[in-house]
This record gives structure tokens, C-alpha cells and sequence, in this order.
């Protein structure tokens, strides 16, 4: 994760160190370094202005008023009703106006932000090392603020990796990456079921493909979310990528045959594997062949719906939100 600030930002000695303490809940450790610098800015009786906004930097009893932006996935909740959220704006000091946008809507709007010139005082997965370096003037250097932001010069002391990775040639800092620590160690991609539809039907979490089949069938067949409407997506698959095996790949179903992949970047997003030290392509195997069989007896069985392949991405997460309150879907990756 990438946490970035508009040029000018001024961030004068504060006292911040208190902020990533290790008592601090996995949930908030995302937003530790930029709560660090939300801390320092609150010390100011206002902001740099962002994007020409004339607004009052400051509410009606004197708290600074600090934007920040957030790219996020379709199907999480509102920033707003997040707990950390609030605690955040309570330890800051600060008024905080989060401005939400999706993956896909941050694609298109991105270049035209920087283009014009606006962008929040504090943005969160929106813009990365190249960005900086295309826009520099938009972006304060962090690298003249380190000794404003000790948590941060703490963290690329630990992590040295961490600070290559987001530091130009030149020595500027215009964007912070973010470690999630041991407890996000593993593929950030996970196959998940709708565990309280198992429980309605009183059924195990599957453990072969035809315990899974079989509860695909259930989730069809007994209106597990009680709507009395037959609109139950048992399996919900995410359509097949243009350039390799990606993200949320129906293809991570090849884990369950011993060929081991995250599709989270490198080789085996275009079909490479290690077996016992020898590189080979899973495209050609009887593995691959099999899950193929599998998603094909699933397909005309209609357990996973049949425009998977052609659905858009918007759609794709409408069927795992659906109206917020009634689950529609029963198993994706994700």
C-alpha cells in the first residue's frame, strides 16, 4: 500500500511516536504511518491547498481539516463505518473528509486528478513511485521529513527494502509503502465460502471437489439466504484475464492439485511452476486439463453463472455486495 501527500504539505516537529505502537490492532496497522503524518499536519493552523479549494482548512472549533483519499475494492464497506476510522480522527487530532473511490472509477479518474492538479492531502493506494516521478510538483518529499515522522524513519530503519523501494535515484521520497507484518505473510488471494449459508443448511466446509459440488448444489437448490427467490450464485468466478493468470484467477484452483501458485506476479502468471527444481508450464499438464473438466461440469450444471467469462468487473463485485443486506453469492476468490 502507497500512502502519498500533495506538495507543500508542511509537517513541523510533532510528537508521533506514540502512534504505531505495537499494541495497535492488525486492523489499524495499514494506517499507521499515514496517521504519523495526519499527527504532524495536525499540528498546523491550516493546509496547503490541494487542488485550488479555497475551503476553510480548519472546522468551527479550531480542529484541522485534513482530506484523504481512498482506492479501494467495490465490495468493502464504507471507510465511514469502519471502527479504526474513527479512532484515527479521535488520536489525530483532526477532522477527516474520506473521499471513496473504486479500483475501476480510480483508473479512469487518476491522470485527469494529476493532469488538473488535484489531489487530497493524504491519499491511500491511489498513486505510486511513477506517478511521483511523472508529477513531482504535486507530491511532497518525504525524504526532508523524516526526522518529523519517526515512525516512518523507524520503519525504513527495520525495513530497509521497504525504503528502495519507493526512493528515486535522486533521493526524494514521494509516496510510503506499508507492511502488514507476519499475520499477512501468506498469498493474498484466498478461495472464500459463505459460512453462514453452510450453517443454514447444516453443512462442513468441503474438502474434495465433489464435497464441493455437492454444496454448490445445496446453495442452488435450498435458498440459503432466505429470500424465497432462486438468485443464489453458488460459485461467482471472476472472467479470464488478457495477459496471463491474475488476480482472483478461477485458475488458483490448481492449488488443490498440488501445482502451488498465487498469480501474484512473476512466472507463474503466464503458466510456470517448479517441480522438484525443474521448471516446467502447468498449460500442458493433465492438471491443468482436469480443472478445466471441473469448471466445465460446474458451468453446465449452473453453479457458476453462465456469462462468467463476459461479465465486467462492476457486475462481477454487484453479485458479492448485492444490496448489503441479502448475500447473493456463495463462494468466490478473493
Amino acid at each position: 500500500m502507497l500512502y502519498s501527500f500533495p506538495q507543500g504539505t508542511n509537517l513541523p516537529n510533532a510528537e508521533v511516536g506514540s502512534i504505531g505502537k505495537e499494541k495497535e490492532m492488525a486492523r489499524r496497522s495499514v494506517v499507521t504511518k499515514a496517521l504519523a503524518a495526519i499527527a504532524a499536519i495536525a499540528t498546523l493552523g491550516s493546509l496547503a491547498a490541494c487542488g485550488g479549494s479555497d475551503k476553510a482548512a480548519t472546522t468551527e472549533d479550531g480542529k484541522p481539516i485534513v482530506s484523504i483519499l481512498i482506492v479501494k475494492n467495490t465490495n468493502t464497506d464504507k471507510v465511514t463505518n469502519m471502527q479504526w476510522a474513527k479512532d484515527l480522527e479521535k488520536e489525530a487530532g483532526v477532522k477527516i473528509e474520506w473521499k471513496e473511490v473504486t479500483d475501476d472509477q480510480w483508473g479512469q479518474q487518476k491522470n485527469p486528478s494529476m493532469s488538473a492538479g488535484e489531489v487530497e492531502d493524504i491519499s491511500l493506494r491511489a498513486f505510486s513511485p511513477d506517478d511521483a516521478a511523472q508529477f513531482p510538483d504535486l507530491f511532497e518529499d518525504l525524504s526532508q521529513d523524516l526526522d518529523k515522522l519517526p515512525n516512518v524513519k523507524k520503519f525504513f530503519d527495520e525495513k530497509p527494502d521497504a525504503e528502495k523501494l519507493v526512493k528515486d535515484p535522486e533521493g526524494h521520497i514521494y509516496v510510503l509503502p506499508s507492511s502488514r507484518g507476519k499475520a499477512y505473510s501468506g498469498s493474498g488471494q484466498n478461495m472464500m465460502i459463505n459460512k453462514t449459508w453452510l450453517d443454514k443448511l447444516g453443512l462442513q466446509v468441503p474438502k474434495t471437489w465433489d464435497e464441493f459440488e455437492n454444496v454448490l448444489k445445496a446453495f442452488k437448490e435450498k435458498d440459503p439466504n432466505g429470500n424465497g427467490q432462486a438468485d443464489e450464485i453458488p460459485f461467482n468466478i471472476r472472467a479470464l484475464g488478457t495477459s496471463g493468470f491474475g488476480w482472483y484467477d478461477p485458475f488458483l484452483l490448481l492449488n488443490s492439485t498440488g501445482i502451488a501458485t498465487g498469480f501474484n506476479k512473476g512466472a507463474t502468471t503466464t503458466g510456470y511452476y517448479a517441480d522438484n527444481g525443474t521448471v516446467k508450464s502447468f498449460l500442458n499438464t493433465d492438471e491443468y486439463k482436469s480443472v478445466i473438466t471441473y469448471y466445465h461440469k460446474l458451468i453446465s450444471e449452473g453453479l457458476i453463472p453462465a456469462d462468467w467469462s463476459t461479465k465486467q468487473a462492476d457486475a462481477y463485485y454487484a453479485d458479492q455486495t448485492n444490496d448489503g443486506k441479502t448475500a447473493k453469492t456463495g463462494v468466490i476468490f478473493g
